[in-house]
């Protein structure tokens, strides 16, 4: 079976993560509960979860990290691998070598000098559960498309995975990129941006939304979208309304696909 390779395009980040009873009041100071530190970033967490679910529970256990780069692991049929930037600092280091431990291939995460690693600053509230939470892009602020194209040549990805944790210029730019190469693009649009172009849409194989991203999206998009005479005879009426959190997510998927997206899944968070 020939070896198959999805890339993921997007953030690195540390998460700082502090438990308080209750979150502090304007120029208070409180004793927190706890505080830990750990890799995060939505790139790199769809790394490490494409990586675990490529490969099986023995196949993770018998993984001895590589002190290599590439990280390649003889176990699976499929590379994950990681395309973004961190820091010359600690944290970079630390994110790096998380990644390989999960059989990650790192070879295109450049290290950018004199550049602090993207942070994600979380206050946990442990009466309400809530949280807060600040970022700092830090090096992911620095992936533009001419620090990416590297990494899309010789060897061309089977599917590129993306987010909007990077500039969204660079998105776009990949996007279209993948396109030109038919390459399968998955989008997570999370944070949701109301300016992301139409163009993204077209000829966009997956599209990954909770409720809330959907209803930001769909709002920039116009209150009605023409329905194409394919999805006219499979009786979706003739306009899509656009959405708010009580349509019905069948109308707001046909919506997407109007615009040229093929696959859509909504998450419904605790209803599915």
């Amino acid at each position: 079976m020939s070896s198959k390779t999805i890339q993921i395009i997007g953030s690195l980040n540390i998460d700082l993560i502090t438990r308080t009873p209750r979150h502090p009041n304007p120029g208070e100071t409180l004793t927190a509960t706890s505080f830990a530190y750990g890799p995060g970033g939505k790139g790199a967490n769809q790394a490490v979860a494409c990586a675990r679910l490529s490969r099986t529970k023995d196949q993770q256990q018998h993984h001895a990290p590589s002190s290599s780069s590439s990280n390649s692991d003889s176990n699976s049929n499929i590379t994950i691998k990681m395309t973004g930037a961190v820091g010359s600092d600690f944290f970079g280091i630390y994110l790096l070598d998380s990644l390989k431990s999960n059989s990650v291939d790192t070879t295109s995460i450049t290290q950018t000098p004199n550049t602090k690693t993207g942070t994600a600053v979380i206050i946990v509230e442990e009466s309400s559960g809530e949280n807060r939470i600040l970022i700092t892009p830090g090096a992911n602020g620095s992936v533009s498309p001419e620090s990416i194209q590297p990494s899309l040549s010789p060897s061309i990805p089977n599917l590129i995975i993306l987010q909007l944790e990077i500039p969204l210029s660079t998105v776009v730019s990949i996007i279209e990129l993948a396109k030109a190469k038919c390459v399968d693009v998955l989008l997570n649009p999370a944070p949701a941006v109301p300016n992301l172009p139409r163009d993204v849409y077209k000829g966009l194989k997956h599209l990954i939304i909770n409720e809330s991203e959907a209803a930001i999206l769909s709002s920039s998009l116009g209150s009605e979208a023409p329905i194409s005479d394919e999805k006219r005879e499979m009786g979706k009426g003739d306009v899509v309304r656009a959405t708010d959190p009580n349509d019905n997510m069948q109308d707001l998927c046909t919506r997407f696909h109007t615009l040229g997206v093929t696959n859509v899944i909504v998450t419904l968070g605790a209803k599915g």
